[in-house]
């Protein structure tokens, strides 16, 4: 009996305690054409659905088991990751890149990012700081971001993913990943419009239309029976539900 009450304590406690799931969802207009972005997260699980007129790919990053699975419906495939060799792998190419003398100077090729604040402005029901971002001195977009949908959620897990990276990693991560550290200490960024560089690039707006606390129980990701698995060899032990 006492063996009993000390596992349903133990049960109980740890649902009390269990961290909550946020889902966040987008729409993102490129040109007129719309795509959907649903993230859902959890301490050290991320999951992203990605939908698209091109088809819908399912992402989930497990920092806890090492892993980044990805499934591609419209191909019917799957692939897993170890997100150790991932980062691995990356590392080697960087090293690769900066002993190539005369071809590649990393320092030289690092973009210097610069926010600067613009006043406030009202997003749907959200009370927003309006952004303006530069690449180089030029222009890259406008950025809303409403401090009161703070998802700490979010912000946990970014900082426990580049804590994985190694330091020179970091330093020449992409603009757009240095965008969405900067604004994830802030709040939620509830529209983002994307300026064109040129003529040939697209204009790209994304506006949130959620971000809320989910009913999901857990976040898992299952792969259909039949699907082709694209895995290296190493990761191929993956079990198919």
């Amino acid at each position: 009996m006492k063996k009993f009450l000390f596992i349903l304590t133990v049960f109980v406690c740890s649902s009390l305690f269990a961290a909550d799931i946020w889902e966040t969802s987008e729409e993102i207009d490129v040109n007129g054409t719309i795509a959907e972005k649903n993230v859902v997260i959890s301490g050290n699980i991320m999951k992203v659905v990605n939908t698209s007129p091109n088809g819908e790919t399912e992402t989930l990053v497990d920092l806890d088991a090492d892993k980044i699975t990805i499934v591609n419906h419209k191909y019917k495939s799957f692939q897993v990751i170890k997100l150790s060799k991932y980062i691995e792998f990356a590392q080697q190419l960087f090293n690769e890149l900066k002993e190539k003398t005369g071809k590649f100077d990393p320092e030289k090729a690092i973009p210097k990012v610069t926010f600067e604040k613009q006043g406030a402005e009202k997003i749907e029901k959200w009370d927003c700081e309006l952004w303006a971002v530069s690449v180089d001195g030029k222009l890259y977009s406008q950025i809303w971001v409403a401090p009161s949908l703070k998802n700490q959620q979010l912000a946990e897990f970014k900082k426990k993913f580049a804590a994985a990276l190694p330091e020179s990693l970091t330093k020449y991560r992409s603009v757009d990943a240095q965008i969405e550290d900067k604004f994830v200490e802030i709040g939620t960024v509830v529209r983002s419009i994307r300026v064109p560089q040129n003529q040939k690039m697209p204009a790209v707006k994304t506006t949130v239309k959620k971000v809320a606390k989910s009913n999901l129980k857990k976040i898992d990701l299952v792969i259909p029976a039949g699907y082709v698995d694209k895995s290296a060899p190493e990761t191929t032990n993956t079990q198919v539900k």
